[in-house]
């Protein structure tokens, strides 16, 4: 009975949680770059895109984990449910992302294609106010702490486990020792009888010997009465 379990979904949906805050932080320190045509932005932009590329590849393995997780039912029904809840809420959270970043990439081009018709027009752009993005920072802080909260209920639950795996081979040494000693009973027994058996087969050679001792006697003393009467 393995007390570790192999099922790869804790680790894997760990990573995509951590490359989606990842995804998060870039594209807001790029909203706050604000320039398109800045060397760091089209670098935030080439990196956001291959993150989002690889979110979603991972996304998708993790379905097929999830599936195969079903399938053979390698955890519990609620923990498989809990799952189910986890995957949806990562896909969704995901084409936020996605949305997001299409959104600040077509603000920072009309922002661009603004202040160049500005410049041709002689006058300068205003400046570009780069605000903290709060609500930002505030889902981000709420999601780390929903992220803590679960895997918090993940330890909890791996916990639980090991202790259940623990209890059932504790139960399962205690059966064999109670196997162990009726085996030790038994064999006693057993080694009670073949004394008991072996002192009855000495009893009886014993008595043998006697009868034919005496047989002999009687013998020898008819045939000396014979050779007198003769």
């Amino acid at each position: 009975m393995a007390l570790v379990d192999h099922d790869s979904w804790d680790i894997e949906y760990e990573g995509c949680e951590r490359l989606r805050h990842q995804l998060l932080v870039q594209l807001h320190q790029r909203q706050q770059l604000g320039q398109p045509k800045a060397k760091e932005y089209i670098q935030l932009t080439d990196s956001i895109k291959a993150g989002l590329d690889q979110l979603d590849k991972d996304v998708k393995h993790l379905k097929v984990v999830l599936d195969n997780a079903i399938t053979w039912e390698t955890s519990p029904e609620e923990e498989l449910q809990q799952r189910r809840i986890d995957w949806d809420k990562l896909t969704s959270q995901l084409r936020e992302v996605k949305q997001k970043f299409a959104n600040s990439s077509r603000a920072n081009v009309l922002a661009a294609s603004s202040g160049s018709a500005w410049q041709e027009q002689g006058q300068p752009p205003a400046p570009r106010e780069t605000p903290i993005d709060v609500e930002a920072l505030k889902l981000r802080q709420a999601e780390m702490l929903e992220d803590q909260n679960r895997g918090l209920e993940v330890l909890s639950a791996t916990i639980s486990r090991q202790r259940n795996l623990a209890t059932q081979l504790g139960n399962e040494v205690e059966d064999q020792n109670n196997i162990l000693d009726n085996l030790a009973n038994a064999m006693d027994r057993v080694e009670t009888g073949v004394q008991r058996e072996t002192h009855s087969i000495g009893q009886v050679n014993r008595r043998d010997s006697t009868w034919g001792y005496w047989l002999l006697i009687i013998a020898l003393f008819v045939a000396i009465l014979v050779v007198v009467l003769v």
